[in-house]
């Protein structure tokens, strides 16, 4: 068999040559690959100094098929990209922090009087703000707040005028709706609670929120006044509208019923909303923030359940909560954790509150076998009754001590 020596290395030049090429412009000169093998050959042509774009003459005719228009296409997306960068360098840069500053500061500041006006075109609204005026709520414009905030000490609502009218509104009818739970003595800090009512009664709370809302923006739209409820449909509450929407439009008397917000209280908590609400009450009782007060678990589902009822209250139209009272406390809807680290943090927290309880009884049944104890040890002196005249012999008195260990506390 004759064996043939190759001095040169195998080249192929066939129509499918050239798989990839690149260049460094007037820096360098191409490479190419023929992708022979599995794994593809780089070399370089020395031959080849010219930059491909700008002198298509030294280049192979096979590299590209059409490659006469393709470079024609090449050098008009180039030139259209330098007069976007021309258009581009012209631009003042500003920071994006100094930019918002700069709104925030132009921004006109809206009056309270207009908030109100615009907010009295809803019946819903006059109802609130007729309550917090007779229990002399004040109503306070402040940047402090990022919407707004129920200052219960001092006994005032303080409101963001940054806010368009519409936004302002939508903020001040929960802040009112807050002093509504508060005066009806519903506003309780849920870390009071065991941490799976805890946990309930918090997104409860924020639902009732939203959910209020949604009935104002609906409310606002029967009135007349539908750029509001348009611009909620288009935002991120548009499931919630429209759960409302489809129960109002159907029958009309689930408005006063409380079905509608009931329909929208549901759509809430099948959405992602829970998320962000569990994850900061969590983190709240794994720093050891708690006021909890209610040390027996059943106690706490007493208590929640009490709750519950009495947040679905409102001033017009029936309690939209009370049927489903016990559906939300055994609903796994309604108090399933499906965000995974939340579920971890918050079985580390219940499994530490079940130590420091078990540690509490057995010191307790500690102090209560000491304090027996005690009681068996006293020596009872019998009381001497005379008729006749007292005499008090000093010999014959005693005084008796009870001496035991001492016991760290």
């Amino acid at each position: 068999m004759d064996t043939q020596v190759w001095d040169t290395d195998f080249i192929y030049k066939g129509p499918c040559a050239v798989k990839v090429s690149c260049h460094a412009g007037d820096f360098g000169t191409v490479a190419l690959c023929n992708m022979v093998g599995d794994q593809p050959l780089f070399y370089i042509d020395d031959s080849v100094e010219e930059d491909f774009l700008g002198h298509e003459e030294t280049m192979d005719i096979e590299m590209f098929p059409s490659d006469r228009e393709f470079l024609d296409k090449m050098k008009a997306k180039l030139q259209s990209y330098d007069v976007s960068a021309k258009a581009l360098s012209s631009y003042k840069n500003t920071l994006p922090e100094d930019a918002f500053d700069d709104i925030f500061k132009s921004s006109q500041t809206t009056t309270l009087k207009d908030i109100i006006d615009f907010g009295n075109n809803s019946a819903i609204f006059k109802t609130y703000f007729e309550f917090i005026t007779d229990r002399s709520i004040q109503i306070t414009l402040s940047h402090d707040v990022q919407t707004s905030f129920y200052d219960r000490e001092n006994k005032q609502i303080l409101l963001n005028p940054s806010m368009d009218k519409a936004g302002a509104t939508c903020a001040l009818i929960q802040a009112m709706r807050t002093v509504w739970n508060h005066k009806q003595g519903v506003l309780i800090n849920p870390l009071c609670f065991q941490p799976d009512e805890a946990v309930i009664i918090n997104r409860l709370m924020q639902a009732d929120l939203d959910v209020i809302k949604v009935a104002y923006l609906w409310d606002l739209k029967l009135a007349g006044v539908e750029e509001s409820w348009h611009a909620a449909m288009s935002g991120s509450d548009y499931d919630l509208c429209s759960a409302y929407a489809m129960e109002a439009m159907t029958d009309f008397r689930s408005i006063k019923g409380g079905l509608a917000m009931r329909s929208t209280f549901e759509k809430w908590f099948l959405t992602g909303r829970c998320k962000n609400h569990d994850r900061q009450i969590i983190q709240t009782m794994m720093g050891g923030h708690t006021d909890m007060n209610i040390n027996n678990e059943d106690a706490s589902r007493i208590v929640a359940m009490d709750v519950i009822a009495a947040i679905g209250n409102r001033p017009e139209g029936q309690n939209y909560l009370a049927p489903i009272v016990v559906q939300i406390l055994n609903d796994p809807l309604y108090g399933e954790i499906r965000d995974r680290s939340n579920a971890n943090f918050l079985w580390f927290v219940t499994f530490e509150r079940k130590m420091a309880q078990v540690e509490q009884e057995l010191h307790d049944g500690e102090n209560d076998e000491h304090t027996a104890r005690f009681e068996n040890n006293i020596v009872s002196i019998p009381a001497h009754i005379s008729t006749g005249e007292i005499v008090v012999d000093q010999s014959s008195i005693a005084t008796v001590f009870f001496l035991d260990h001492f016991r760290a506390g």
